[in-house]
C-alpha cells in the first residue's frame, strides 16, 4: 500500500497555502487565489511555480521573464524560507492516520510513502509524528526523472518493494496522484479528507473514494 505525503498523511494545506500566498505578495506584490494554487498540489513545487508564474503573465498580473526557469527557482527559494519557518507548528497527521498505519503494519502489509517533495522533507514530517518507522520505503523527488502525474515514481516504490500492479494500491488526495496510479495500472483510492474537490476526484474513476482515513482498512481483507 503507498501514500502520498502532503494531503493523505499529514494536513499541509495550511502550509502551503500560507506559502504560496506569502511568496507572491512578497516576489509579485500580489497574490492569486487559494484554489488556483490547489490545483498544482502534489506536482513537483519547481513544476507548480512554473505553471503559477505562467498563469499570472496570461493573466496579465506580470511580464512572462525572459528566462522562465531562473525566475521559478528564483520564486521557490523564497517559498522554501516561508515553508521552512513555519513548517512543524502548522503540519498535523490527519486524524486516525498513525493507528490506522499501526493496524496496516499489524495485518503484515508493506508499505511505502510517494510524493513530490524531497525527501528529506518527506523523512522530517514523517519524524515530527514518529510515522517514519512505519514504512518500508520513501520515494521523494530526487529518486526519479519523472514525477506525479507520470507513473515513475510509483514503479520505483514498486520495484524497490518488489511488489506487482495486480496487488498494489495508491492512496492519494490529489488528482494528480490518481492519474499517476491508473498509470502505473495499480489500484487507487481518493482521500477527500485533503483539499482537492471530492467531484474532481471522482471524476477521475478511482477505484476507492475515501471520506476517513479509518475506511482504509475496509479496503484490506485480511
Amino acid at each position: 500500500m503507498l501514500f502520498d505525503f502532503d494531503g493523505t498523511l499529514v494536513n499541509t494545506t495550511p502550509l502551503i497555502l500560507r506559502s504560496f500566498r506569502a511568496t507572491w505578495a512578497k516576489f509579485f506584490g500580489f497574490t492569486l487565489d487559494d484554489r488556483t494554487f490547489i490545483k498544482t498540489f502534489g506536482m513537483l513545487i519547481h513544476t507548480a511555480i512554473k505553471q503559477l508564474i505562467e498563469l499570472s503573465a496570461a493573466n496579465g498580473q506580470i511580464a512572462l521573464p525572459n528566462d522562465l526557469n531562473a525566475e521559478a527557482e528564483e520564486v521557490l527559494h523564497v517559498y522554501r524560507a516561508f515553508n521552512l519557518k513555519w513548517h512543524d507548528e502548522m503540519i498535523e497527521p490527519f486524524p486516525n492516520i498513525v493507528e490506522v498505519l499501526e493496524e496496516l503494519r499489524l495485518r503484515h502489509l508493506r508499505l511505502g510513502v510517494v510524493s513530490s517533495k524531497i525527501r528529506k522533507g518527506v523523512e522530517h514530517g514523517l519524524n515530527l509524528f514518529q510515522m517514519a518507522e512505519l514504512f518500508d520505503v520513501i520515494i521523494g523527488a530526487e529518486d526519479v526523472d519523472n514525477h506525479k502525474p507520470h507513473p515513475e515514481p510509483l514503479l520505483k516504490a514498486m520495484e524497490r518493494l518488489e511488489a506487482m500492479p495486480r496487488e498494489t494500491i495508491f492512496i492519494g488526495d490529489s488528482t494528480h496522484d490518481i492519474v499517476a496510479g491508473r498509470a502505473a495500472q495499480m489500484l487507487t483510492a481518493a482521500a477527500t479528507w485533503g483539499p482537492f474537490q471530492r467531484e474532481d476526484l471522482e471524476s477521475l474513476l478511482p477505484d476507492y473514494l475515501l471520506d476517513e482515513p479509518s475506511e482504509i482498512l475496509t479496503m484490506v481483507k485480511l
